[in-house]
């Protein structure tokens, strides 16, 4: 089973595996609600947080290693501002996703973080099809995927229920036949 090399780094950026120092900065943003609003978790209590962060910290080890949540840092100043995540999923699947720090949005790093992810799910892990979920409201995540390259694929009606209410999720994807390497540059629109 192909693996992910670690870190990814791109131009402002460093996705690489979270270590037992990150804790702290990882709870500036992880409590936020208006960073959780579009997000199927919650994270109610720092119980909570800690014990998902133990989680994420011992799937490191686990072989073979079906999903790399990754924290996000940027590389000038050191400082971590976010996860992403990308895991596998059934017959070639992998899924897509990531959370920013209220005071990084705007500035283009959602976009990096996803077009990151998208050349490691298609170069490294094959993906045959790199997937993502949004809340239907999740308006800043859409512009983020069709930046990337994803499309629109389908509405899933009531496609989970978290935080007291059911969720409809707008499905994002990209099909391995409609990324080229090297480079990952996106086939021109219509060639298959």
């Amino acid at each position: 089973m192909a693996t992910l090399t670690l870190p990814i780094v791109t131009p402002r950026l460093l996705l690489r595996d979270f270590g037992p120092d990150d804790l702290e900065a990882v709870r500036r943003y992880a409590l936020d609600p208006r960073v959780l609003e579009h997000t199927l978790t919650e994270l109610r209590s720092e119980h909570e947080l800690t014990a998902h962060f133990t989680g994420v910290l011992n799937a490191r080890t686990r072989r073979p290693r079906r999903a790399f949540e990754l924290a996000v840092v940027v590389r000038r100043s050191g400082a971590l501002i976010g996860t992403c995540e990308l895991a596998r999923g059934v017959g070639g699947t992998v899924e897509l996703g990531y959370l920013l720090a209220r005071r990084y949005w705007g500035r283009g790093y959602g976009t990096e973080v996803a077009v990151a992810l998208r050349e490691a799910a298609f170069s490294e892990l094959r993906a045959e099809r790199l997937r993502a979920l949004i809340a239907v409201e999740n308006e800043r995540s859409r512009a983020v995927l069709v930046k990337a390259g994803l499309r629109w694929a389908a509405l899933r009606r009531r496609h989970a229920h978290a935080k007291g209410r059911y969720w409809d999720c707008d499905e994002y994807e990209l099909e391995r036949r409609d990324w080229s390497a090297p480079g990952g540059a996106l086939a021109p629109p219509g060639r298959r």
